[in-house]
């Protein structure tokens, strides 16, 4: 990847919030997940708890945090994120975004907000190209999870609406690079706050 990992991490955490975006206007957007235990005790990879307590996951080393706020005027209100940021090397980066909405945004739209997540990634860069998406549930919650290669990276993640909050899981690497024991082993941790 050519510019600093985190940068393009940073880059990418902000194209998916400007995504976002289109959850709040579901209409104009137009199997459940097997439960598989991680034993952290037998790999090098550490358990997180978010800032908010929200929910955790297992990152391959303690991730960074980026905690920003958008003004967003059309809609009347500000959104607020949360990007945590681990990477294997210098090629892999594993990244979790929570963004929180307003109380009246909820997941009854879920299925059309998520589609509207996907198309908003997707047309943001002309070069993105979907390999798959499929609706699943998890913890009972509608999810959606894609597959995206733009050039000679891969994006790959879930996406998935909870109340107000929308988590992003993804991992980003150079093709080559690609491990999908590794991808499944961070978002096979994802555990909602109980």
């Amino acid at each position: 990847m050519e510019n600093s990992i985190y940068k393009v991490i940073k880059g990418a955490a902000l194209t998916s919030i400007s995504a976002c975006v289109c959850i709040l206007n579901p209409l104009a957007a137009a199997q459940d997940a097997k439960e598989i235990t991680i034993e952290v005790a037998n790999s090098n990879w550490q358990e997180f708890h978010s800032v908010g307590g929200k929910c955790k996951m297992c990152f391959p080393k303690s991730p960074d945090h980026l905690s920003e706020k958008m003004r967003l005027p059309e809609e009347g209100f500000d959104l607020k994120y949360d990007a945590y940021i681990s990477a294997i090397d210098q090629k892999t980066v594993f990244m979790l975004l929570i963004a929180q909405y307003p109380e009246f945004v909820d997941e009854s739209y879920a299925r059309m907000s998520l589609e509207g997540f996907l198309n908003g990634i997707l047309t943001h860069n002309p070069n993105n190209q979907l390999i798959f998406a499929d609706l699943s549930l998890v913890e009972g919650h509608e999810a959606l999870d894609f597959f995206i290669r733009t050039g000679g990276v891969y994006f790959k993640g879930r996406a998935l609406m909870v109340k107000n909050s929308l988590y992003l899981m993804a991992m980003e690497c150079e093709v080559q690079n690609y491990d999908e024991s590794n991808y499944n082993m961070f978002v096979n941790s994802f555990k909602l706050a109980k």
